[in-house]
C-alpha cells in the first residue's frame, strides 16, 4: 500500500488532537508548561546546536566521500 494515504491519515489525526488539546485551558497551560521545562536553555542550547552542525556537515562530507 502506499504510503501518502497513510501519511495524510497520521497528519490530520494529530491536527485535530492538537485543536482538542489547545480548547481546554488547563491542559493547554500544562503542555506550555511542559514545553517551558524540556526547552534547553543557554549553554545547552549552543552545545546541541553545535552538535548538530557537527553531526550534519560530517554526514555530508561522508555522503561526498562515498560517492566517488
Amino acid at each position: 500500500m502506499r504510503r501518502l494515504p497513510w501519511i495524510l491519515i497520521l497528519a490530520t489525526l494529530a491536527i485535530v488532537i492538537a485543536l482538542f488539546m489547545g480548547r481546554d485551558p488547563e491542559h493547554a497551560q500544562k503542555l506550555s508548561e511542559m514545553y517551558r521545562d524540556a526547552a534547553f536553555t543557554g549553554e545547552a542550547r549552543e552545545m546541541v546546536l553545535m552538535l548538530l552542525a557537527l553531526g550534519i556537515g560530517g554526514f555530508i562530507v561522508y555522503l561526498t566521500m562515498t560517492r566517488r
